[in-house]
């Protein structure tokens, strides 16, 4: 075993009693469990990252075959980002509308079913799990807090008081007896009479934990909570690179988030004029999608014509593309397509454990109420969360077996990541999936929306002034600003502008890893297309860059650039 393999499965090894991926991973029985969230985890997991990084740093060159080269690279940057998330306070304190250790314990849940086998009585025992789960979450936060009033972390202890009201609002709507009653509501198959109400027992406890971790939000960390939300240039900074993964040029970063931002604008005028047959101005969109909505452009109704219509799409577009752009694994089809309910609509993507315990799965919330949804708007959403995106990125990446089990399980980048399903949105425009003007439509303004990532993102957290523009005379970003791009450009609907600006400010810096990293995979699939003229393949440069596995930015910008 090469030096830097024998290095990374110690790493593993490491995390396995803490962290179930890892465990199974390693081909370990793991799904009655829950990660770790106690705080003596967290300082362990600082600690060994920090040496396991020294310990590749310390190899010598010779030491580094070249088959080992992207996993060593990818692990040092990886590592290193994990130090300084810890080391912002990011990590410790981490609250936010989404991916946070409260909507881990949930989402081990999601679209579960339980069943009268091992399988089953896996789930009951992670269900078991929850009340502790969450009391160590409490003291860990806790913990944060103290740990950030001394000094230690240079971004705080304590998330902002609007992310700590957020999630506490989100617990809340998950509990509700006359909601959605999360925990109570769980899926059952064959069940016996023990099991039922061993899982009814479970179900209460769950739910009574979560309210009781609601009130220690509400009534405990929020007195302590920052009312500023914005984090500054040094911690931004901090952050935003251990997402993407790469040092950034935040000034330029901004004006292409501009850029970009008015081009696509003016693309979005210009199809929803041809629509409507009416002139370019500033209300030709909002007619465009009063005229779609008028005629039920792709409307479909209720969640079982919903789910038809996303398996079909989804089925579709692995046959088109099997061949053409990509040689697909044959095992691609094997993701649910999940349609549920909740306060706001999102379609999100969910990777199945290591072990095939749960299956990959794309889901598509609905907000509650609503009886008719047009998948023009969310098309593109699609084709983001699953093929030829997050589903297809870490199909083929679990499929490849020349990369290590960290590579191919635990590596996850947001700018690489986020970058490649951004990227998958334009490519399946060019391979033909996109097939109406409105389904264009909508394409475009989820790509503006990602450009007001950018922009506001950055504003709002490091104080960047306006530039002039032909979108606004405003010259300071505000919150109402952000929301009111989002609603009047990217044509978002209330519930998702007020989520996106919340999300910004619990995630600093994450927001870029869209566009930008979508940048380096379009511009490093320019750069092989001239370097290689007529050879050039489209298929053979996605496999060659698919292949490295997940990395950073700066290790797969370095990777995918270099001359072959």
């Amino acid at each position: 075993m090469s030096a830097v393999r024998a290095i990374a499965d110690r790493y593993l090894d490491s995390l396995a009693p803490h962290e179930p991926a890892a465990a199974q991973a390693l081909g370990r029985q793991a799904a009655d469990r829950l990660p770790d969230f106690t705080p003596g985890w967290a300082e362990a997991r600082r600690a060994l990252d920090e040496s396991t990084a020294a310990e590749l740093r310390a190899l010598d060159p010779s030491e580094v075959s070249p088959g080992d080269r992207g996993l060593h690279a990818a692990m040092i940057e990886r590592l290193d980002s994990e130090v300084s998330l810890f080391d912002t306070g990011f990590t410790p304190r981490l609250l936010a509308p989404l991916a946070t250790p409260v909507h881990f314990i949930r989402e081990a849940f999601d679209d579960t079913v339980v069943t009268a086998d091992a399988a089953g009585d896996a789930v009951l025992a992670r269900l078991a799990a929850v009340p502790a789960t969450l009391a160590d979450l409490r003291r860990r936060l806790e913990w944060s807090r103290d740990e950030g009033a001394r000094g230690r972390f240079s971004g705080g202890g304590v998330a902002g008081a609007t992310q700590v009201a957020v999630v506490a609002d989100q617990i809340a709507s998950w509990i509700d007896p006359d909601g959605m009653d999360y925990f109570g509501s769980l899926r059952t198959e064959g069940l016996d009479a023990t099991r039922t109400a061993r899982l009814a027992s479970l179900a209460a406890e769950a739910s009574a934990a979560f309210a009781a971790f609601e009130e220690f939000l509400r009534s405990d960390l929020s007195a302590d909570a920052p009312v500023q939300d914005a984090v500054g240039e040094e911690v931004y900074q901090a952050t935003s690179r251990a997402f993407l993964g790469s040092d950034l040029d935040l000034d330029e970063i901004y004006a292409y988030g501009w850029s970009e931002l008015e081009r696509l604008v003016g693309e979005s005028r210009r199809i929803a004029s041809e629509l409507t047959q009416t002139p370019v101005d500033a209300d030709v969109t909002r007619r465009a999608v009063a005229l779609l909505e008028a005629t039920g452009e792709q409307a479909l109704s209720g969640r079982d014509e919903i789910s038809a219509w996303l398996r079909d799409r989804v089925d579709q577009t692995i046959a088109q593309l099997d061949g053409t752009a990509f040689d697909l694994p044959s095992d691609i089809g094997e993701v649910e397509c999940v349609v549920t309910e909740a306060a706001s609509g999102v379609v999100y993507y969910l990777p199945g454990a290591p072990d095939g315990s749960s299956p990959s799965k794309i889901v598509w919330t609905i907000p509650r109420g609503r009886s008719s949804i047009a998948t023009w708007h969310e098309v593109t959403s699609v084709h983001h969360e699953g093929v030829p995106g997050h589903h297809l990125e870490h199909a083929i990446n679990r499929a490849n077996a020349s990369l290590h089990p960290w590579q191919r399980y635990l590596c996850e980048v947001h700018g690489y990541a986020e970058g490649w399903a951004h990227y998958a949105e334009g490519l399946a425009d060019e391979l033909g999936l996109i097939r109406t003007p409105a389904e264009r439509l909508g394409m475009v303004f989820g790509q503006i929306w990602r450009s007001v990532r950018i922009v506001a993102d950055l504003g709002l957290h490091t104080n960047r002034p306006i530039p002039g523009n032909s979108l606004t005379d405003a010259t300071t970003w505000t919150p109402e600003l952000a929301r009111t791009f989002l609603r009047d450009l990217a044509m978002t609907d209330d519930h998702t502008a007020i989520f996106e600006v919340d999300r910004y400010f619990g995630w600093p810096g994450q927001a870029l890893a869209f566009k930008v990293g979508a940048k380096l995979w379009r511009d490093a699939r320019e750069q092989s297309r001239e370097r290689l003229g007529a050879d050039f393949d489209l298929k053979r440069f996605h496999s060659d860059a698919l292949g490295a596995g997940p990395m950073g930015l700066g290790p797969l910008r370095a990777t995918l650039l270099a001359d072959r």
